[in-house]
């Protein structure tokens, strides 16, 4: 295998974060790897990602091109430093919804710079995985529902800055769901044009052991079952209270009967886990673990992980 970095990219609720991090664990059997969820702390790329200059300036744009390509460079470089294999989500085609349809940038800039990200990472023999939906609203509108209300919000907030809205008048969240469906066509189109190694997955069916089976024929590897460490679930259930946190810092783990997991609420209402090892249990799509223990009587667990927020190493007590 001579590919060092493997990218999977889309629009969000397609299963970037699940298929990235099962990649990364069927290659991490038999090779070096490490994987970066986008959201992870300090990403080499998603970091403070298109801050170097204003959005709807040249001037800015042209600041944030050279900005950009300098961290994919520092990045390829980090790759080669480890010795390792990185799997990381995001931060390439995602960057169209993100900054691109806010900036200044024609057609023909997004594929000046997308080649030039290409020719920069080229030496990492690169394969980018395209993932999509036909029917992105059906899509979202699942993920609103493990989301929560305030992801809904977020996603379909009023945007009449979007280039869509160029040439299209604002109704209603209708238009909205119409900005998003066009992101996703022109996320498809620049993968399109990349010159490089690349596959284009339809996740509609969220068969997920069958899309890494995919990605792994890529690279001429072959997939293997891992069984989910046995575990007995009635002792994890429960609500745990961040130790000395307010009484609104609170997981609830409860069992999902029609998936036959785990699954914790903390700021999306639903977030499946999978036992990793004994007392060890992971949240899927996430790069976190849970490591849980008895003290006096009293099962807590401590948060370990590479996620950007203030709940690493904290201690959770059974309530």
């Amino acid at each position: 295998m001579n590919t060092e970095l493997i990218i999977v990219d889309g629009h969000s609720s397609v299963g970037k974060s699940s298929i990235s991090k099962s990649v990364y664990r069927q290659i991490s059997m038999d090779h070096d790897a490490y994987w970066l969820h986008e959201e992870c702390e300090n990403h080499p790329i998603r970091h403070n990602e298109f801050s170097f200059g204003a959005l709807d300036t040249a001037e800015g744009m042209e600041l944030n091109r050279i900005g950009m390509l300098k961290k994919w460079a520092a990045f390829k470089d980090s790759i080669w430093s480890s010795g390792k294999i990185c799997i990381t989500e995001g931060c390439l085609l995602h960057a169209y919804d993100r900054y691109f349809i806010h900036s200044i940038w024609d057609e023909n800039d997004l594929v000046i710079y997308y080649s030039q990200v290409v020719d920069v990472i080229r030496e990492l023999n690169p394969l980018i995985v395209f993932l999509y939906r036909p029917d992105l609203r059906k899509s979202l509108e699942k993920a609103f529902t493990a989301r929560g209300r305030w992801w809904r919000d977020l996603i379909l907030r009023r945007d009449d800055l979007h280039v869509y809205f160029r040439n299209h008048e604002y109704v209603d969240e209708n238009s909205m769901f119409a900005a998003i469906e066009y992101e996703q066509i022109k996320m498809m189109e620049i993968f399109e044009r990349l010159q490089c190694s690349k596959i284009k997955v339809d996740t509609s069916e969220e068969q997920w052991d069958q899309y890494v089976q995919e990605i792994l024929a890529c690279l001429g590897l072959a997939y293997r079952s891992v069984a989910s460490h046995p575990f007995e679930m009635k002792q994890y259930l429960g609500t745990y209270r961040l130790q000395n946190g307010a009484e609104d810092d609170e997981w609830i783990i409860q069992y999902d009967d029609m998936n036959n997991c785990l699954y914790t609420t903390l700021f999306w209402p639903y977030m499946p886990m999978r036992c990793l090892a004994e007392n060890v249990f992971e949240l899927i799509s996430f790069p976190v673990e849970l490591h849980f223990q008895k003290t006096r009587g009293r099962i807590q667990f401590c948060v370990h992980g590479n996620y950007d927020w203030d709940y690493n190493n904290q201690l959770f007590i059974k309530v």
